[in-house]
């Protein structure tokens, strides 16, 4: 019984030794200080963690009941290590201190035998910096430390099914989807096909008969245009119709990724907060506990005293600069702040330390995920259609795409619109004079074409009242050269266009839709989808900049 008594008063006088802060629990960066002292060495901050999960309730620190156990639990691991580290050298032949991709998933898979988790390890290696690299020892030495749960196990192979039942699930709604989209638009094809013949066969009934003597080859010639006209029109809407499609499922994807990445910063914060809550006080403890030794060493240096106790003293003063780095590190890790992990990882690198912890690793990839982001940003900004796929791109490549699932979203958003203007320039640009022809030969022309010139020549900085009467809506169709009309489409740029003609071309057009324009005049319709694109673009120019005053007030 005093013998038990004795363990206890030794175990709380340890606890109450490093509970500096007086809270009555030992966070994880205590508890590797403590069994660092123990231990020669210690385990890593991750390994601390994990024993915490295993031997303590709440998992995020240490009550003093839990500490025997606890303890225990990370001296199991410091002596696995010890063997695991000699396992790994006998791996690693090349001495490089790392192992390949393969040769690591072996040495796991050797060490959990039957109760190895394929799923884990795909985590572990698609949350890995750069997939496929040399692995090193502090990458895997927690996943091997960790007591395989066949519980565990069979909860995978559940959750696989469930996955693999959803999948096919899904697969299975939209192939049907699909397919009842596609025998609908079939249908209205058909119709619309069908009710386009009876017309055309009206109206050529009654040219036949307004005519006394037609010449069968123009009316061959006339129909094998017409058909051309209607083949490339049913092109078109099948393309656009892919576009939508394919737009549709790209904002599907993006908001799947919204929700991992709200969910994976909210994890992100929980794990920084138990981890780093502590860093900023002990990284000052650290830098202060420096400059005192710096200033014994100089005391020293002018006392003149032995080499041994400067010795001594300098190698202090490297060990406790060392833990400021470590500790600035885990600082700038919290704070995310771009200079100060770039100046942190620098200095970090230059003193050569061994990345026990993963900072590093973590450090240098959230620097590389806010390069990245700033990239983009850059590239929305200035609206380019090749430096903003660039950037998209560049997100992908280096598997960024949920952390910066908002971002990618609103750029991904912005590049269709630019497509779609660069689309709508390239059809303005194909667009045959004939067609433009036809919109001047009109002497008395329906209201919905004369309307949408109205709208296209306004966006183009005429005053409406100089649209007023045909006639000059004629002669600025007609115009050649630099003052031609397509020349000045294609040149046109949104953000130059003053708001108010803008809202009042969007007010004529909104009169009409698409298909009523198109059904009168195909060359109107070009201009009716270029001015509605070329508003639609000005309305979130302005929204942006409005947004960027209000960010700023």
């Amino acid at each position: 019984m005093g013998g038990l008594l004795d363990e206890r008063v030794v175990l709380e006088t340890i606890f109450n030794n490093y509970d500096t802060d007086g809270k009555g629990n030992l966070s994880p960066i205590q508890m590797q200080i403590l069994h660092g002292d123990l231990r020669m060495g210690g385990i890593s901050l991750p390994q601390v963690m994990e024993s915490m999960k295993y031997a303590c309730i709440h998992g995020s620190y240490c009550e003093p009941s839990e500490l025997y156990n606890l303890l225990q639990e990370m001296d199991r691991r410091f002596f696995l290590i010890q063997d695991f580290r000699w396992e790994f050298s006998m791996i690693d032949v090349n001495h490089k201190d790392t192992i390949s991709q393969d040769e690591a998933q072996w040495f796991v898979q050797t060490v959990h035998g039957r109760h190895f988790s394929k799923k884990k390890w795909d985590e572990f290696v698609k949350c890995r910096p750069v997939p496929g690299s040399p692995v090193a020892f502090a990458e895997i030495e927690v996943m091997l430390c960790n007591i395989p749960n066949r519980l565990d196990l069979q909860s995978e192979k559940m959750e696989e099914e469930k996955e693999r039942e959803d999948r096919m699930r899904r697969e299975r709604l939209a192939e049907e989807e699909v397919a009842r989209l596609k025998k609908k638009r079939d249908e209205e094809r058909r119709r619309q096909d069908e009710e386009q013949k009876r017309n055309e066969e009206l109206r050529r009934k009654r040219q036949l008969e307004d005519e006394a003597i037609v010449d069968e080859e123009d009316i061959s010639n006339m129909e094998e245009d017409k058909e051309k006209d209607r083949e490339r029109e049913r092109r078109k809407q099948e393309e656009e119709e892919r576009r939508r499609r394919e737009e549709e499922e790209e904002s599907e994807r993006l908001r799947e990724l919204e929700k991992k990445q709200r969910e994976e910063e909210e994890r992100r914060r929980k794990e920084e907060e138990e981890l780093y809550k502590d860093v900023e006080k002990l990284a000052k403890d650290a830098e202060e506990k420096e400059k005192k030794t710096k200033e014994e060493l100089d005391k020293l240096k002018n006392k003149g005293g032995s080499d041994e106790e400067a010795k001594r003293l300098r190698k202090r003063l490297q060990d406790e600069r060392h833990r400021k780095l470590r500790y600035n590190l885990k600082v700038a890790i919290k704070s995310r702040d771009r200079y100060q992990l770039d100046y942190n990882i620098t200095e970090f690198k230059k003193e050569k330390l061994e990345d026990t912890d993963m900072d590093l690793v973590k450090a240098e990839k959230i620097l590389k995920e806010l390069l990245v982001r700033d990239d983009l940003k850059r590239a929305m900004t200035k609206r380019e259609l090749e430096e903003l796929e660039k950037a998209i791109n560049a997100i992908k490549k280096h598997g960024l795409e949920v952390p910066l699932a908002k971002e990618l979203g609103e750029a991904s958003k912005l590049l269709t619109r630019l497509k779609r203007l660069e689309r709508i320039r390239h059809e303005i640009l194909e667009l045959k004079q004939a067609t433009v022809a036809e919109i001047r030969s009109y002497q008395n022309p329906p209201a919905v074409v004369h309307k949408v010139m109205t709208a296209t020549f306004l966006l183009l900085g005429h005053q409406e009242k100089e649209t007023k009467i045909w006639k000059s809506v004629q002669a600025l169709v007609g115009k050649t050269g630099k003052e031609s009309l397509k020349r000045r489409c294609i040149e046109c740029k949104p953000e130059k266009i003053p708001l108010a003609p803008a809202k009042r071309a969007k007010a004529l057009l909104e009169e009409f839709d698409l298909e009523e324009v198109r059904d009168v005049s195909a060359g109107a319709a070009t201009f009716y989808v270029w001015a509605s694109a070329m508003i639609e673009e000005l309305e979130d120019l302005t929204a942006q900049k409005e947004e960027a005053k209000a960010k700023a007030s």
